[in-house]
């Protein structure tokens, strides 16, 4: 396992399947975390012992908010005492839907879900990351960045942006010594998306605790040489 101890992250999406299992891996690699999302009730239930030793820390922002990020974040991350990186694992699925029947409501809420809350937090955490020259941000994209499929384009193509984001920051952040990967999972097992999964499929979908095992590979010092990578995490699908 991948050590991070002594490293300290912000987490975002905490209260999320992927997010609940990334803060349990990076808690038990020896991080220190802190959890944002607009509802944070679930980290703090689930994680009641770390709150308490000083390990994690909760709050609750809404990041597809710009200016919320800009004022509540930074003054979060302002009284802390230094930051390594980010986890951007806030995301969402709306699909269905061809082109042509779909609204631009669609098209806004897939934006703002995929792309605008990881690039806000990344803006808020990067000057810090760029300063002390070191630190790594994992973005989460998906299998479905790589390619457009029928039903879900205005999903695969904010999920695309991201992967975008990703390299080109990656290519920018080069200079600086700070590393910018996303992992790109496949169907994930988790309840919700085994209300449709069938039996034969549901064996194949990804443990939320594997993808987040490749996140802290990512973070750590393993990979040290690692950066603008678009890292499958599909199992065996």
């Amino acid at each position: 396992m991948s050590t991070l101890r002594g490293k300290r992250f912000v987490v975002t999406g905490g209260s999320g399947n992927l997010g609940h299992s990334t803060v349990h891996a990076l808690l038990a690699r020896g991080a220190k975390l802190v959890v944002l999302d607009r509802d944070d009730s679930r980290p703090r239930a689930a994680f009641a012992d770390a709150i308490d030793d000083g390990r994690l820390l909760t709050a609750r922002v809404d990041l597809t908010d710009a200016n919320v990020v800009d004022k509540d974040v930074n003054a979060l991350l302002d009284s802390l005492d230094g930051v390594d990186g980010l986890v951007a694992t806030v995301g969402g699925y709306k699909g269905g839907v061809s082109v042509l029947d779909s609204s631009w409501s669609d098209w806004e809420a897939m934006w703002r879900i995929n792309v605008a809350a990881a690039l806000h937090v990344t803006r808020a955490v990067v000057p810090r990351l760029v300063a002390q020259r070191a630190g790594a941000i994992v973005h989460v994209a998906s299998l479905a960045a790589l390619a457009g499929e029928k039903n879900q384009v205005a999903y695969s193509a904010s999920k695309s942006a991201l992967l975008r984001l990703t390299e080109g920051l990656a290519e920018e952040l080069k200079q600086h010594r700070v590393r910018v990967n996303a992992v790109l999972p496949g169907t994930m097992d988790t309840k919700e998306n085994r209300s449709w999964m069938s039996p034969e499929f549901a064996e194949l979908a990804i443990d939320t605790l594997a993808v987040a095992d490749a996140i802290g590979f990512l973070l750590s010092d393993d990979a040290r040489a690692v950066t603008g990578a678009a890292l499958r995490v599909t199992g065996f699908q």
